[in-house]
C-alpha cells in the first residue's frame, strides 16, 4: 500500500512538473513576441539612419526563422488548412533553394517591417497564446489610436523553438496565413508549364522592388510623430 501511495505521489509530482514546464514554455513564447515586437517599435520610432536600419534587420532576424518560412511557403509541410499539397520544396535543387531563401528573407523582412511600422499608431495588446502541434500561437491585437471604434487588427504569430530559441515560422493576419498565401501563389506558378521556377524568382524580385520603392518620407514623419 505504501509503495502504491508513493507511486501515485510520484505521478502527481511528475504531472505538476510537466505542466509547469509547459506553462513556462508558453510564457516564454508570449514573452518572446512581446520583447521582440517592442524592440522593433522602439527602433522604428527613431529617425531613419544606416545604423537604425542595420539594427532593425538584426531584430527581424531574431524574430523570424526565414529558412523555415521559405520551406513552408513551398509546401514543406503543407499549410494546416490543407490536408495535402505538393511539396515543391523537395523538388527544388540545392542551387534553387539557395536562391529563393534569401529572396524570401528580403520579402518577409520588408513586409513585417512595414507591418510593425503601422502599429506605431496603434495600441497593442497581447491576448495570450495556445499550443498548436509543436508550435505555439501568440495572439496580438492592435487598435487604432485615431479610430478607436474600429475593430482591432488581429495578428497571430506562430512560434516554434529551434535550437533552444524561439522563432516565428508563420504570421496569420485576420485569419490569413502568410505562408499559406505564398504557397498558393507559388503552387500556381510552379504548376503552370509556361511559368515555373524562373517565373517565381521574377515575381519575388518584383515584389521586393515594389516594397523598396515606397517613400521613406512618410515613415520619417510617422516615426517622429509617434514618439
Amino acid at each position: 500500500m505504501r509503495a502504491l501511495k508513493l507511486f501515485h505521489s510520484g505521478l502527481v509530482t511528475a504531472a505538476v512538473l510537466t505542466c509547469g514546464a509547459m506553462a513556462s514554455g508558453r510564457e516564454g513564447a508570449l514573452g518572446f513576441i512581446r520583447k521582440e515586437h517592442q524592440t522593433l517599435i522602439t527602433l522604428l520610432r527613431q529617425a531613419p539612419s544606416a545604423s537604425r536600419e542595420a539594427q532593425v534587420d538584426n531584430a527581424l532576424s531574431n524574430l523570424v526563422d526565414y529558412e523555415e518560412f521559405a520551406r513552408r511557403s513551398f509546401g514543406q509541410p503543407c499549410p494546416p488548412s490543407r490536408p495535402s499539397c505538393t511539396n515543391h520544396w523537395a523538388t527544388l535543387s540545392a542551387a534553387q533553394r539557395a536562391e529563393v531563401t534569401p529572396l524570401m528573407k528580403k520579402l518577409v523582412m520588408k513586409t513585417e517591417r512595414k507591418n510593425v511600422l503601422k502599429t506605431l499608431d496603434y495600441d497593442v495588446d497581447y491576448k495570450g497564446e495556445r499550443e498548436l502541434d509543436a508550435a505555439s500561437t501568440v495572439r496580438m491585437e492592435a487598435r487604432s489610436k485615431t479610430k478607436p471604434r474600429d475593430p482591432p487588427l488581429q495578428i497571430d504569430y506562430v512560434v516554434a523553438a529551434n535550437g533552444g530559441s524561439w522563432h516565428v515560422i508563420d504570421i496569420v493576419t485576420e485569419g490569413s496565413s502568410r505562408t499559406k498565401n505564398y504557397y498558393e501563389q507559388f503552387n500556381r506558378m510552379l504548376s503552370d508549364p509556361e511559368q515555373g521556377y524562373p517565373y517565381v524568382v521574377t515575381k519575388l524580385k518584383e515584389n521586393i522592388a515594389k516594397k523598396d520603392s515606397d517613400p521613406t518620407a512618410a515613415e520619417r514623419s510617422k516615426a517622429k510623430g509617434s514618439k
